[in-house]
């Protein structure tokens, strides 16, 4: 009798034990990670975390067959993260019970260098994204350096891995006129609104500063008013066509100009001067008076502030 009884409670205890054991075990999670072009995705990260869970966090990571297993998750409401580099983390909530859980299908989307965003990667062709900014960057450097050749050269190579990227025939024309290759540069300039007509104004402007610099002020004139009609010139280019019409003797288009010029830097010394030397053309003394006093208060350091001390100095 006695012995039977033993073998009884060793009996009961063993199923405890078992029990015990299937509990600490807690429910099974599975599945499979593919990338973008549905294939099994071998290496990527499997995190599942749950506060207050024994334990929180279990990790796993996903075979050659982009397959993964997990065990010993209490039942609740876990937190999956499957993260790889190069790919967006993918986030989801997982319900976890105390036994075998639906196997998950997942799907990791590659991040996109910025270059393939905006050209897209068939404009791309297969040339390497991160190659490409490199090569801008030494580009942009030797510009700014006022390496005008080792700029155009570069400018050039990248044009000619991505011709889609027309833009920059802005920058190679650019370079251009700093060497003094005016028609090369216009030509140029105008390659540029050819491939994006949503350049044309830009490209006016910048064959105007061209025209300029080759002394042409009458073309030059042309193409920065069509230019400015627009959003395209700058506070200089303003400046430059009043400039032309004040040496034509032309002092109302040239006064327009000029203040136009100054709405756009306010604090910019070289039309307030002159517009107050129209003013004086115009025998406006105190109009000249009020104009000068305005060059000193806002660009008092400049050659103008300087100039229109002077001037103030002399005048009765």
């Amino acid at each position: 009798m006695r012995k039977h009884f033993i073998s009884f409670l060793v009996i009961m205890l063993a199923a405890g034990v078992l029990a015990s054991t299937a509990l600490a075990q807690g429910g099974v999670f599975s599945g499979t990670v593919v990338d973008d072009d549905d294939n099994p995705f071998e290496g990527a990260a499997v995190v599942m975390e749950l506060e207050g869970a024994s334990p929180p966090r279990i990790e796993a990571t996903t075979d050659s067959n982009g397959r993964f297993s997990m065990l010993g998750l209490n039942t609740g409401s876990w937190e999956m993260t499957v993260s790889a580099e190069g790919f967006s983390p993918y986030v989801e909530m997982i319900s976890i019970s105390q036994s075998t859980n639906p196997a998950w299908g997942i799907k990791i989307t590659r991040i996109k260098h910025a270059l393939e965003l905006a050209l897209g990667a068939e404009a791309l062709g297969g040339v390497d994204p991160d190659a490409i900014t490199e090569a801008f960057a030494a580009a942009d450097a030797a510009y700014n350096n006022e390496q005008w050749e080792q700029a155009l050269s570069g400018y050039r190579a990248i044009l000619e891995q991505l011709p889609v990227m027309s833009n920059l025939n802005l920058q190679i024309g650019s370079a251009l006129r700093q060497l003094g290759q005016y028609d090369e540069a216009i030509a140029t300039f105008e390659l540029a609104a050819v491939g994006d007509p949503a350049l044309e104004q830009t490209v006016q402007t910048e064959i105007g500063r061209t025209r300029m610099a080759m002394g042409d002020f009458e073309a030059a004139g042309t193409a920065l008013e069509s230019a400015a009609s627009g959003d395209g010139a700058n506070r200089e280019d303003l400046y430059n066509l009043g400039e032309l019409e004040f040496a034509k003797g032309n002092m109302e288009l040239a006064s327009g100009w000029y203040e136009k010029s100054a709405a756009i830097d306010p604090t910019w010394g070289k039309p307030l001067f002159k517009l107050a030397l129209v003013a004086l053309n115009q025998g406006d003394m105190e109009g000249a008076k009020v104009l000068f006093a305005q060059v000193i208060e806002t660009d008092p350091s400049s050659e103008e502030g300087a100039q229109a001390r002077a001037t103030l100095d002399a005048l009765p």
